[in-house]
């Protein structure tokens, strides 16, 4: 199971880079008080998938449904200083969440939080990772179909395909 976990976040690495490049090359980024770039994925989100995105995943929206319902954990400090894993919220099911969700899953792999050498719970991180990237291939598929138009002005933002 490692090397295909390996394989699996390999992918998913390079597919969440084109989302950020493409996503920031659109404009679809906002500047923190350090001058430093993030991404809006909430933007994202809202303006391009949109509240429907179950129905536009068709029978992929099990793999949202997955991530929604068992979120990837973050990590945390309890009161004697040491981090730890902490569940997350599942009532919230909006489009905004899925992406906050698979942010996450990529935050946890690049920090070094689920992978240290070893991967830890892999049957979880197998299961994340995939239903992920099955969200993020879905919408890769449909940018490269439409121009990415803003539900409140309609007029083109970006046309680079993901």
């Amino acid at each position: 199971m490692q090397k295909h976990l390996d394989k699996l976040a390999f992918r998913f690495f390079k597919l969440f880079a084109q989302y950020e490049s493409t996503l920031k090359e659109c404009d679809f980024f906002r500047v923190d008080n350090r001058a430093g770039i993030i991404v809006n994925w909430d933007r994202f989100a809202n303006e391009v998938v949109g509240q429907d995105f179950r129905n536009d995943l068709g029978k992929q929206a099990s793999a949202a449904d997955y991530i929604l319902q068992y979120p990837p954990m973050k990590q945390s400090v309890n009161d004697e200083g040491k981090i730890i894993w902490k569940e997350v919220p599942n009532s919230d099911k909006s489009v905004q969440m899925l992406f906050g969700h698979i942010c996450r899953v990529r935050n946890n792999l690049f920090h070094g939080a689920k992978f240290n050498g070893t991967w830890f719970d892999p049957e979880r991180s197998k299961l994340l990772l995939e239903n992920s990237l099955i969200v993020l291939e879905h919408y890769r598929t449909w940018l490269s179909h439409r121009r990415i138009l803003t539900k409140r002005s309609s007029q083109v933002g970006c046309v680079k395909s993901i």
